[in-house]
């Protein structure tokens, strides 16, 4: 259960998280996919990114917190210490039943890429608009 929990953070952060030409445009809306590794288990993911879930992204740090808050809701893990340093984002996740993570994901051009301290990995590409 605890995995299946950390499979769905991972992939939220990738379906959430895009990808950046500059620090003011590290998400843009669009239809994204990638896979996350989590342990031996890869699950593929595809997400919908609208303007204002773009714009939340796009924000400063406290922005982007108050965003990943609502679509990674803290009865399932609890978000602290977000940074954001140009195409970086960083921030330490408690998820229920296990230790605190960090999570650090990475943007260049069309694509992203993400890890936490726990081993889990993401990769993620804007596909082109919404399906």
């Amino acid at each position: 259960m605890i995995n299946r929990y950390l499979a769905s953070l991972s992939m939220l952060v990738v379906a959430f998280l895009g990808l950046t030409a500059n620090a003011a445009d590290r998400v843009r809306a669009g239809q994204w996919v990638g896979t996350t590794i989590v342990g031996d288990r890869t699950f593929s993911t595809s997400s919908c990114i609208s303007q204002s879930d773009a714009d939340a992204m796009n924000g400063d740090a406290k922005s982007v917190q108050a965003y990943l808050e609502k679509v990674i809701p803290p009865e399932i893990c609890k978000l602290t210490d977000t940074k954001v340093n140009g195409g970086q984002v960083v921030y330490t996740a408690s998820c229920r039943g296990g230790p605190p993570k960090v999570v650090t994901t990475s943007y260049h051009g069309n694509s992203s890429e993400g890890t936490d301290s726990t081993g889990s990995k993401t990769e993620a590409k804007l596909a082109g608009a919404c399906k």
